[in-house]
């Protein structure tokens, strides 16, 4: 049976709003994302490795908050996406970061 017009401008309402949901989303993550790495001074240049590691263990501490505070099973699902994803995540970042570090700097 072939949808009703009804049906279709239903579903394409319905894909509008997850579409501006999507984005609104999207948008904070990067606002926010943006607020911290200015307070953690990510983006002002080479950090030392004590830098390094008080922002690493924050990072996870504010991650454990995170999920820690999420009900099951969306807590579950998002600690065994993160898990999946994070070294391949890790390697990704990585190799950015040595393509912008000039010859020899490094």
């Amino acid at each position: 049976m072939a949808p009703t017009i009804k049906s279709r401008q239903t579903r394409e309402v319905q894909m509008a709003k997850e579409g501006d949901v999507l984005k609104e989303f999207v948008r904070r993550v990067n606002a926010l994302l943006d607020r911290l790495q200015k307070a953690a001074g990510v983006s002002e240049g080479p950090m030392n490795q004590a830098d390094l590691d008080v922002l690493a263990v924050a990072s996870v501490e504010l991650l454990t908050n995170t999920l820690a505070n999420m009900p099951e099973p969306m807590r579950g699902d998002r600690l065994r996406a993160f898990t999946e994803t994070l070294e391949a995540d890790v390697a990704k970042k990585r190799a950015r970061i040595e393509q912008s570090i000039p010859k020899g700097s490094a």
